[in-house]
């Protein structure tokens, strides 16, 4: 456990180790559990169940969405509560969280039952990848509380000094996973359905582990049943914190289903399973990213709140710094053995191989800077800056992403869709970079934040 003492003493790399090298771990072990359903799709049923869960996406990442704005949303305010030694507050946050996650749930579960055929009506895809992105689907909306509670808890967990028991938790899960995706979609031919069902489960278990963190006694933030609240004042504060983490993980699932209808527009079902494989293949970096954002969190959070803005500073850089050596690493990689990391999804096709090695040498060059871009947006939402991290969020996918989407395949074809990513991803850059300056100004005390 890390102490509310070490928080402001502790050197900045030792906090960045203790804190991001769990995170990235534990968000690494969440997200895998999609990576893994991708490849025993692809090596169990073919490039229509890859298709199928392709399109299923987005509707899952609406799920990790709200999930993650109500865990990173309060953990974030619970740390700046923590540094100002306002512990009763941080309570009262808390004693919110598990009401919230189990009314989305209900909302989500329902609501995502009797809309499924509708949402897979809105693409021109074949009858049975629609029918296997709605098996995908049901199963998912079914077992939605389990994965909201386990996304609330992993960052609330780390909050709480136990990083380690987060990624625990996230580790055991994702074994579980491999065990029942083999079972259920290799042996037992349960294809889309086996996978969501697997997944659901693994997730459960995760939930339950990190629940019961937080009634034992060893937790700074005991929680028991009669303390449980639903604050209407609480809860919208726990929401406008959060925004900004739901926008990205939303922008996720726009940017899926914008990519899934422009494809089928000037591509076929072979480049939606094209485009599935170089989300798979790509997730890793992604989630690598956002693990580092994440990670840093509470060490920017508590420090800000203590007014220790030089260790603000030093933690901020070393983020970026780390995202950059990630990015280069990918790029690296994808354009040593672009093959071999797409063979990983087993495209049944030479046309679905050709097409996916092409886009990931194309799309890889976004994550030069991505990294820096994601960090600078958790970080405003740290220090509860909501409408500057919204305002990165929001801005790369609807001022930069979404027209080039649909402007660049008019004259590029295919490629002009694999093109968009990264002109987005730079475009927003030099905007981060540019409010980042001023940032830095206003830590050092060079400057006067404007309210």
């Amino acid at each position: 456990m890390v102490s509310e003492e070490e928080m402001l003493s502790d050197s900045i790399w030792s906090l960045f180790r203790k804190f991001t090298f769990p995170a990235v771990a534990g968000i690494l072990v969440a997200g895998v559990q999609t990576i893994i359903d991708g490849f025993f799709i692809g090596s169990g049923v073919g490039s229509q169940g890859l298709a199928g869960v392709t399109l299923a996406f987005p509707f899952v990442m609406f799920i990790v969405a709200v999930g993650m704005m109500i865990g990173i949303g309060s953990a974030s305010l619970i740390a700046l509560e923590l540094g100002r030694s306002s512990r009763a507050n941080a309570m009262k946050l808390m004693s919110n969280v598990f009401p919230i996650v189990f009314l989305a749930g209900l909302l989500i579960t329902v609501c995502g039952l009797v809309l499924s055929g509708h949402f897979m009506g809105m693409f021109e895809a074949s009858e049975q990848v629609r029918s296997m992105a709605i098996d995908y689907m049901n199963i998912i909306f079914l077992g939605s509380v389990f994965i909201l509670l386990a996304l609330t808890m992993d960052p609330l967990v780390r909050n709480d000094g136990f990083p380690l028991l987060a990624m625990k938790a996230m580790i055991i899960g994702v074994l579980l996973n491999i065990v029942l995706d083999y079972i259920f979609v290799m042996r037992m031919d349960l294809q889309l359905f086996g996978a969501a069902l697997a997944t659901v489960i693994s997730f459960a278990l995760s939930a339950v582990i990190l629940t019961v963190h937080f009634f034992s006694s060893r937790t700074g933030l005991r929680v028991r049943l009669g303390t449980m609240a639903f604050n209407v004042r609480e809860v919208l504060r726990i929401v406008k914190s959060g925004l900004p983490s739901f926008s990205m993980q939303f922008s996720v699932a726009i940017l899926f289903m914008a990519h899934n209808f422009v494809i089928l527009q000037y591509g076929d079902e072979g480049a939606v399973s094209a485009y599935g494989i170089i989300g798979y293949s790509f997730a890793v970096f992604y989630m690598l990213f956002e693990g580092i954002a994440v990670g840093v969190q509470p060490i920017v959070g508590y420090n800000y709140g203590a007014g220790r803005y030089d260790r603000v500073c030093a933690t901020l850089k070393l983020a970026m710094a780390s995202c950059v050596a990630i990015g280069s690493v990918a790029v690296i990689i994808v354009y040593l053995v672009p093959e071999a990391i797409a063979g990983i999804f087993n495209p049944d096709t030479e046309y679905i191989l050709n097409t996916t090695v092409t886009g990931m040498q194309i799309i890889v060059l976004s994550l030069l800077v991505q990294g820096i871009v994601v960090v600078n947006a958790t970080y405003y939402q740290s220090i509860n800056r909501v409408n500057y991290a919204l305002f990165i969020h929001l801005g790369k996918i609807f001022v930069f992403m979404l027209p080039l989407l649909f402007a660049l395949p008019m004259f590029f074809g295919l490629r002009g869709i694999w093109f968009a990513t990264p002109l987005a991803d730079y475009l927003m850059f030099v905007i981060v970079m540019l409010m980042l300056y001023d940032e830095l100004k206003i830590l050092k005390g060079e400057k006067c934040r404007v309210p």
